[in-house]
Order: structure tokens, then sequence, then C-alpha cells
């Protein structure tokens, strides 16, 4: 902020002075600030105005990014470093059902031709057809006894007109691919299998809810005792048309989503910590307050952290030089926990913590640079996390992108509107996430679910690696 008196001041300072240069570019800093703030401002009142008039507003561009100078800046500020991408071979990686061999004419041949053995040539296929079967269910009465006997009909079959393999299908098609009900249910009916959207959603939300359910808390406690460490991000959602949150709360193993009207802090603990207290030292997240005081210790992420920085506009280029030259020296920082996290030392630790202290507590000609150099400061505890627990990581990235397929599908869905709802969306979605990182088909998975032959036991997955 900046008030009146302090401009005032300027009339009666010395313009030679290098201080008053300084105090005169942060005036014109803040200065351009407030314009460029108001002009946004006075812009989105008149999209407003226009569009109430029924007209439309001044049309957004993204800008292009494309200079070389830009470029050579982003370049400096990756926090990870990316992998070289390598081609790999495709072919071995594709399942081979049946293998037919192509027989060449002996007619065509010279006499002195000899066998050189196969070619190879992969074409893929999948073939989607239906499988509706009729059953005859043999029956005997037994006139001495005044008794019917019906022969017994799968177990998974009984009270059903749709098979397991129907069922995952229709999991699959809604929760991993994002399929709105009345789409599959158009999808399925086009290919010859009768099923109106009603059955579709008590597929999706009713059918073998209690397992869905047993499998989730089986994998949420398998999670939290697989290492001293969680990440946890929320995201917005509207539950029964009220405005609710979804939790994610997962490491490289798992996943697990909470759905609650409430994103408080004792909302969090009563299913993060009411039975697992003990299990994890460190949670790691961004700077919401509701995470914190929750385990042990808290590690902030340094991407989130340094996005403060990326938010800065300075107006005048020296500014922006000063800027450009503190968000290159917090990422080389950044690069030195990524190596001490390889191969933690004490004096290594003493060196970080001590660099900390200088990197951010510098001061720069730039006066909003200060403050957000100070506010990082403050959070030295919770950024420096790392270098008591290597193994934590130094991001929040596995949550965050992990909380944005619930983002994607609460876009498409709108939401949840019951509470069976919640249940079956916390229980499936924390399902597919860790199918994913254990390397299980979802498919497949369900499929085994909805015949009652599930093999794969995710928990037991995650606790072995």
């Amino acid at each position: 902020m900046i008030d009146i008196e302090r401009i005032k001041k300027l009339q009666s300072m010395d313009f030679s002075d290098p201080e008053t240069q300084k105090e005169v570019f942060n005036i014109i800093e803040t200065l351009c600030g407030i314009i460029l703030e108001l002009r946004a401002e006075n812009q989105k009142l008149k999209d407003e105005i226009n569009y109430l008039k029924g007209e439309k507003g001044k049309p957004k561009f993204k800008p292009t990014n494309k200079s070389p100078k830009k470029q050579e800046e982003k370049a400096k500020m990756q926090p990870i470093e990316k992998k070289e991408w390598e081609k790999g071979t495709k072919i071995d990686k594709i399942k081979i059902d049946r293998v037919e061999i192509i027989k060449l004419s002996k007619e065509d041949l010279p006499g002195d031709a000899v066998f050189k053995g196969h070619e190879r040539k992969v074409v893929q296929n999948i073939i989607f057809k239906t499988d509706n079967v009729e059953y005859l269910l043999e029956k005997y009465y037994s006139p001495s006894l005044k008794k019917t006997y019906t022969a017994e009909i799968s177990e998974n079959l009984k009270g059903t007109e749709y098979g397991p393999e129907t069922k995952a299908l229709i999991s699959t098609l809604y929760y991993e691919n994002r399929v709105t009900e009345n789409k599959i249910a158009a999808f399925l009916n086009t290919n010859g299998l009768l099923v109106s959207e009603g059955t579709v959603s008590n597929i999706l939300i009713k059918e073998e809810s209690e397992a869905l359910a047993k499998i989730k808390n089986e994998i949420f406690q398998a999670g939290i005792t697989s290492s001293i460490y969680q990440q946890i991000d929320d995201t917005g959602m509207k539950v029964s048309d009220k405005n609710g949150y979804a939790t994610i709360v997962c490491n490289e193993n798992y996943s697990a989503f909470f759905i609650n009207l409430s994103k408080s802090r004792e909302t969090i603990k009563t299913f993060l910590t009411a039975l697992l207290a003990s299990m994890f030292i460190v949670l790691v997240g961004d700077d919401a307050p509701q995470f914190k005081e929750i385990a042990k210790r808290y590690a902030l992420c340094w991407v989130h952290e340094e996005r403060h920085y990326k938010k800065l506009s300075p107006v005048l280029d020296c500014h922006k030089e000063e800027l450009a030259r503190v968000r290159g020296e917090i990422w080389d920082y950044y690069k030195k926990l990524a190596a001490y996290k390889q191969k933690p030392t004490k004096e290594k630790k003493r060196e970080l913590a001590k660099g900390f202290d200088a990197l951010f507590g510098q001061e720069t000609s730039y006066e909003d640079l200060n403050a957000r150099l100070a506010m990082t400061k403050e959070k030295k505890s919770e950024l420096l996390t790392v270098l008591d627990y290597p193994e934590v990581p130094l991001h929040n990235n596995l949550s965050e992108n992990g909380v944005r397929e619930m983002v994607i599908k609460r876009k498409i869905s709108g939401g949840v509107e019951t509470d069976e709802g919640v249940k079956a969306w916390e229980n499936n979605m924390s399902i597919l996430a860790t199918c994913k990182k254990q390397g299980v088909s979802f498919y497949d998975f369900m499929k085994g679910v909805f015949s009652k032959d599930l093999t794969v036991n995710l928990a037991q997955l995650i606790l072995q690696r």
C-alpha cells in the first residue's frame, strides 16, 4: 500500500541520492500496480454491463510467451530436470491374444529357396460384441414331498440382469473415462444391451457398495503405514447443492479421497488421525491453514511457495531484473535441496540452513519482493522439513495432480446428490487412483469385485512396495 504522505515527502528529498531514487521507483511501481488493478476492474465492470445488455465483452487472448529471453528465463526456473525422451519398442508391450501364420505359396518360389523363419507384424484390434445368455434353470417337482427343486444360477448373477463384465465396463467408462451416465446407457443400447440410465446409476452407486468401502478403507490404512509422510490437497465440490470439499491423501503407493461439507482442520482430523495418529510423521501440502497442526511435522511445497514470486509483476526493468535474479537463486537453492535428499550429511544440512537465511533475508531495491522474501523466511521450519526427513518430497505435485481427477469429474458431473453418491465417488476414485499407481487394470479389478472373484489385493500390493 501507499499513502499520500509518503508521496509528499518526495518534495523535500534529494533526487540525486540513490536511496531517494529507490524510494521513487518503488512508489512508481506501486502506483502502476494500482493503475493496472483499476484498469482490470474497470474492464470487468464494462464486460458485466455489456453482458446485462445482451452484448459481448472484450475477448480474452492468452499472451504468447515465445520470445528467446522469456524462454531462457523459464528454462532457468524449472524445479525438476526432465529426462530426455526416448522412443521405446511398442510392440513388446502389446498383449498377443493369438498367432496366425501367413504361408507363402510354394509355387511362387524358386527351387533353391530356403526357409528363414518369419517376419513379425502385429495388428491391434478390439472386438466389442454382446454375450447375452438365456439361462434355462432345470426344475423338478416331487409329488410326495410337494416341493419344487430349481437349479441354482451363479451367485454373482442372482438378483441382476447384467454380468460382471458389463458392470465393470460401466464403472470404467464412468470413473476412469469420465463418460456421463446417459452416454453410457446410450452406448450400451446402441450396441445391443438394453439398460436404462437409472440402472446405470444403481450399478455405479449401490452395487457392491459395502465391498468397495471395505477395499477403500484397507487401501487407506495400508497407504498410511507405507511411508513416514503423506501428501494432502483439496478442491471445492457440490454436495446435494451445497458447497463441499473433496480431499485427497496420498503418497507414491496409493490415493484416498474424502468428501465433506467442511474442510476445517477438525474435519480432516476425523478421517486422518482418529485411528491412525501414530502411523506417519510428516504431512506435505500447500500453505492452507487447515492442513497444519495435524501431523508431528508439516512440510510446505516449494513449488507453491515460488508461485508467490511468479505472481509479482513489476513494471520497471530494474525491479524485473531483481525478481528474475531472486527466482533463479530460489531454484538454484531448490536443486541443492534435491541433491541433499540423495546424499544427506550433517555438514550439508548446516550449509543449507544457513543458505536459507542468506537467500530469504536479503534486501533488494524492489519493495514488494522484500516483503515476499520476509514472508518466506517466516516459513523456514516448514520449508526445510526435508533436512530432518530427506525422504520427504520438496513439492506437493503428487496430491495436486491427483486431486485434478476429482476436479475434472466434478466439472463433468456437476457434483454428487446423495450420501450414497458421496461414498461411491470416494470409494471408486480411491480404488481407481491406487490401481494406476500399482499398475493394476481398473476394469479387471472391478470385474473381480462384481464377480465376487477378486484375486488382487491392493492393500497387500501397497505394503509390499
